[in-house]
């Protein structure tokens, strides 16, 4: 059976990508070519949310093998404070990433987008201000990287590979990761990341897969002749 398998891969950039940024609680930052994460310098956490759509790009009979997912840091603070950033799976749907530039501290929310206090502005707010874990994102962390300067990072592991799986069975409870630095107290752990929108640094998530391919006409008669044969063959015993 193995030998019928056809190995395939998938770069996937995400559908939606935003910063919740605790400084300005009530503005979005969706749109500016980048997403933060991390302490700035005067004060302020952030966090950064990233989800993909595997409809339509992986099919329906495969299984699912590894998945990795790279993001590429575009701007460092001076003096910058290095940490592990940690994808947490969200529990929660978020709405709009919205339009807002992320640079001065993006602008206030319309109806409906995500920031720091609400995960769709003027509809549903956060558990708490910036998602609780284990409400609005997974407590543990499904893959960490150290991140230092500017440079690509990929994130892997079982537990990522799990939540790809998982959205792949089950879409509707797909709600993307939350990234976040786990020394997110700590001043200049900020980070600036490139987004959907950046072209070569924007972030991809690497998918590969098995299928196994639909029996052909031609192998289905032989296979029913086959049988009919033994059939007929025990009949005549």
């Amino acid at each position: 059976m193995s030998s019928h398998l056809q190995a395939v891969s998938t770069n996937l950039h995400p559908v939606a990508d935003a910063t919740l940024f605790e400084a300005s609680p009530d503005n979005n930052l969706g749109d500016s070519g980048s997403f933060m994460a991390g302490l700035r310098p005067r004060g302020g956490r952030s966090r950064g949310l990233l989800r993909f759509d595997l409809s339509g790009s992986v099919p329906a009979n495969a299984t699912i093998t590894s998945a990795t997912l790279s993001l590429t840091v575009v701007k460092t603070p001076g003096g910058q404070a290095n940490s592990n950033f940690e994808l947490h799976k969200m529990l929660q749907s978020w709405g709009q990433e919205g339009n807002k530039s992320s640079s001065g501290g993006g602008s206030p929310a319309s109806p409906g987008e995500v920031t720091w206090n609400s995960r769709s502005s003027s509809l549903t707010s956060w558990t708490t201000p910036g998602g609780a874990p284990g409400t609005d994102f997974a407590s543990a962390a499904s893959a960490s990287q150290f991140v230092a300067g500017d440079a690509t990072y990929s994130f892997s592991s079982a537990a990522l590979l799990s939540d790809v799986q998982n959205w792949y069975a089950n879409g509707s409870q797909n709600f993307g990761w939350m990234l976040l630095s786990s020394a997110e107290g700590t001043s200049r752990s900020i980070r600036r990341f490139g987004s959907r929108e950046s072209g070569a640094t924007a972030p991809s998530l690497s998918i590969q897969y098995t299928v196994v391919p639909e029996p052909s006409s031609a192998s289905l008669l032989l296979s029913l002749s086959t049988v009919a044969g033994i059939v007929l063959w025990r009949r005549r015993r």
